[in-house]
């Protein structure tokens, strides 16, 4: 068992915080790896599994370097919540060195595997920075991006609906009720099936006390059923990975490629050029961005934002010389639904 103990200083500082494409591409690495845990993953496991023989061994590589069978090299905290997936590498690879390398070192240590060219990139390679951030790439565009603006949205609404609870009745009704695993018993949280163990591999009580830094609650759909707690290299808040709850109908409607259904029913209600529009919004973007990403004219891309923003689907927010989009709950709720 983990118990969390809080002070007043680290209930004033719990968020609910949604990490971005790198968080659940790492998990899903780790979910990816054990068949025998996939139930309402099947749809996505088949497609991904047969996708992987197409790939570059790097990825290979990086799937038993950062989900090996124990350990985990948290990429998470070294680049903190991230919207876009090329914003994350980004920041992993400009990662400070030291918690770089110190993270990086953890997985060889307790999971017995081999760094190799990896462990270069800990240490500055340009190389091996090249390599991962490619493999990374593969990856996400097989099994990630297909599937991300349903998987935001999914996630958008655990995190709205703890937000909801936690203005309306307060932060221990909101822990009370975050998930079947999870007890609340103020000032403590209690993590029944967190792994800790002794030399002599019978099971512990692991006490943390969050000394003021706080927490952040972070909703994922490829993480365990088991929440993971994860402490940042700086004083950032401890982050507290738990699973969202998934049933047959939305994982139905979840793994959905953009080939399928409700992708030409969505492209039928607002044309091609505007459904695709809105899911790359869903990543978050600029209007340049979104013009790069989808073909066609800066120019285009502001009309066909406006046209989204004027139906209550995307919210724009401008930053001395860029626009930034972002989808609505509404946006969010409508390519959740089709």
């Amino acid at each position: 068992m983990l118990r969390i103990h809080f002070t007043v200083a680290d209930a004033m500082k719990v968020r609910v915080v949604v990490l971005g494409p790198l968080a659940e591409l790492q998990l899903s690495l780790n979910r990816l790896q054990r068949p025998g845990e996939q139930r309402w993953f099947g749809r996505w496991r088949a497609p991904t599994v047969a996708g992987a023989r197409t790939l570059s061994p790097d990825v290979g590589d990086l799937a038993r370097f950062l989900a090996p069978t124990a350990g985990l090299v948290d990429l998470f905290t070294l680049v903190g919540p991230a919207e876009e997936h090329a914003e994350a590498v980004d920041r992993l690879c400009r990662a400070p060195a030291g918690p770089l390398r110190a993270e990086f070192s953890f997985a060889p240590v307790v999971a017995g595997v081999r760094s190799g060219w990896i462990g270069d990139f800990a240490h500055g390679d340009r190389a091996a920075r090249e390599r991962l951030s490619g493999a990374l790439d593969e990856y996400h565009e097989l099994a990630i991006m297909p599937y991300w603006p349903r998987i935001r949205a999914l996630l958008d609404s655990e995190r709205a609906a703890r937000v909801d609870v936690m203005a309306r009745h307060g932060l221990d009704a909101m822990l009370a009720g975050l998930a079947p695993t999870l007890h609340w018993k103020s000032p403590v949280l209690e993590v029944p099936g967190y792994l800790g163990v002794n030399r002599q591999g019978a099971g512990v009580v692991t006490e943390v006390h969050l000394g003021g830094r706080g927490l952040v609650l972070a909703p994922s759909l490829f993480t365990s059923s088991d929440p993971g707690l994860f402490t940042p290299w700086n004083d950032d808040p401890a982050v507290l990975l738990y699973p969202v709850s998934l049933d047959a109908a939305a994982a139905l409607r979840l793994w959905r490629r953009c080939d399928e259904s409700g992708e030409k029913a969505l492209a039928g209600l607002l044309g091609g050029t505007r459904a695709a529009a809105l899911r790359v919004i869903a990543d978050g973007c600029t209007t340049s961005e979104l013009a790069q990403r989808i073909g066609i004219s800066p120019g285009g891309a502001s009309q066909h934002a406006t046209v989204l923003r004027e139906a209550g689907l995307v919210v724009s927010r401008r930053h001395r010389n860029t626009v930034r989009h972002t989808l609505t709950g509404l946006g969010a709720g409508l390519l959740n639904a089709v």
